[in-house]
């Protein structure tokens, strides 16, 4: 047996035999009932999250209000230590965070250890940012300045399917602009997030990071409590219109990143084994759960079928199964209801359009679907009218550049799109017209920490990344 290997099995015992509790004001808290968290990969169970109570809730926003006062108040450079900090925490325990991440959410380790430390990556960034006051006008007689503060509390509310990265993403600019911030992982993917939590305790001070295991029931206590001053929250639309409702009676400061139907233009000058293999790998990354994953594909019809054809071979040789065996490139759905609805999907793409791969759920222990390639099928079709979030990508085809545009922005939601075409100036001109908050030209998901994205639509508003994303954090001021 490998060292990896034997790495693995004590990992896994571990995971198995242990409870995982929340991070209350510097301590883990114990008492609370017990959550039991499943592989989606075998469908046992993997550990144990303690779920607190509402008095232990209410602890933690007293705590997040003790330590607010104080970490207001540090030094930038204080605060930009400690965030190194927790930087480093996440790169020192890379391996048993992606282990767990596996476990609990299904995604391959490959994909879990990018995770890991592209959290690491983005705390390091935000420890170099600060947000300076602007001065507007310099004349003694009319001095003008311009300079911002933290809103006190920030809920962080936390998705399924990256659970630690969406995590990171709130706290780094939270903390580091002098908030403190409660995380509320969800409660099908809570333990590499409260594991993240034991290992930074004795690191930042207490009360500033805090997180709350959840069976679902402390979320909207959460988000409506009176003393929380800003909610930034990741999931679904249904449920981000859900906070939005809540947070509206104490007027909370807001971020929403929702849902998407995210589609890809193709042109017929396209390199085709080139374009279909990145768009493959946009596609179905993460078994398709990413908000801004490709979710429909619009090809010219001169090269539909050929195209069509690279993405059906891609889909046959890609590997399914437990994302800690080698090898594989698709994990399972991440829990019961999505693999549901995913299945849902393959019956009525039987029926309303034509299979050229997978099709399947995969004959396996867990919620596991094959990768799958539909074609000949409506645009009125609810797989491609809605955000499918599963191995399932539709094909579609176009003739005519002002028929394909107002066919990709006609949906709800706003979140990115690409376009890819040999001819760039050509790409450009039709990604503007594209209704969504990022589009890449001849690329997907590729972001960088400098650039802020922002949806639109009913795909959520406010920024992450950049200046922009920092400055979701802070009150603006001005002082004249």
């Amino acid at each position: 047996m490998s060292e990896t290997s034997s790495t693995f099995e004590s990992n896994s015992h571990l995971a198995n035999s242990r409870d995982f509790y929340s991070l209350v004001d510097g301590s883990l808290s114990r008492d609370g009932s017990k959550l039991k968290v499943i592989n989606p990969a075998t469908q046992g169970t993997v550990g144990v999250a303690i779920v607190p109570g509402a008095i232990v809730l209410q602890q933690a926003v007293d705590a997040a209000d003790r330590a607010f006062v104080t970490w207001r108040a540090e030094q930038w450079a204080f605060r930009s230590s400690v965030v190194v900090a927790l930087a480093d925490i996440l790169r020192k325990n890379v391996e048993e965070l992606a282990r767990l991440l596996t476990l609990e959410q299904g995604k391959p380790l490959r994909q879990a250890r990018d995770e890991t430390i592209s959290c690491a990556e983005f705390l390091e960034h935000c420890s170099r940012q600060e947000l300076r006051s602007i001065v507007l006008n310099k004349k003694p007689e009319a001095y003008t300045e311009q300079f911002f503060v933290p809103y006190g509390i920030v809920a962080g509310i936390v998705p399924w399917n990256f659970p630690l990265e969406a995590a990171i993403s709130k706290i780094g600019p939270a903390i580091i602009t002098g908030n403190s911030i409660i995380i509320k992982p969800a409660p099908t993917t809570p333990l590499a997030t409260l594991r993240f939590g034991e290992l930074i305790k004795d690191i930042v001070p207490p009360g500033v990071i805090q997180i709350l295991a959840d069976d679902g029931s402390l979320g909207p206590e959460l988000v409506s409590h009176p003393r929380i001053a800003k909610v930034s929250f990741t999931g679904s639309t249904a449920s981000g219109k859900a906070v939005m409702t809540s947070a509206a009676q104490g007027l909370k400061r807001l971020s929403l990143e929702l849902g998407g139907n995210d589609p890809a233009i193709v042109f017929d000058d396209v390199d085709l084994k080139l374009v279909a293999q990145a768009i493959f790998n946009a596609a179905f990354l993460n078994s398709g759960q990413v908000c801004t994953a490709i979710k429909r594909v619009y090809v010219h019809a001169a090269i539909a079928d050929r195209f069509c054809e690279c993405l059906a071979a891609l889909a046959r040789n890609a590997v399914v199964g437990d994302g800690l065996e080698d090898n594989v490139t698709v994990g399972p759905l991440q829990n019961k209801a999505q693999f549901d609805k995913v299945l849902r999907y393959l019956d009525e793409a039987e029926k309303v359009g034509r299979i050229v791969a997978g099709g399947k759920a995969a004959n396996l222990a867990g919620y596991f679907i094959n990768p799958t390639i539909v074609t000949d099928i409506s645009d009125e079709a609810s797989l491609v009218k809605d955000e499918q979030f599963g191995p399932i990508l539709p094909v579609l085809t176009f003739a005519n550049v002002d028929d394909v545009v107002r066919r990709a922005n006609s949906t709800p939601y706003g979140l990115s799109a690409s376009v890819w075409s040999a001819d760039t100036d050509r790409a450009a001109r039709v990604a503007r017209r594209l209704d969504v908050g990022t589009i890449w030209v001849n690329k997907h998901l590729e972001f960088n920490l400098d650039y802020p994205v922002s949806p639109s639509k009913e795909s959520g508003f406010g920024a992450q990344l950049g200046v922009e994303g920092l400055k979701e954090y802070v009150q603006p001021r001005l002082m004249s």
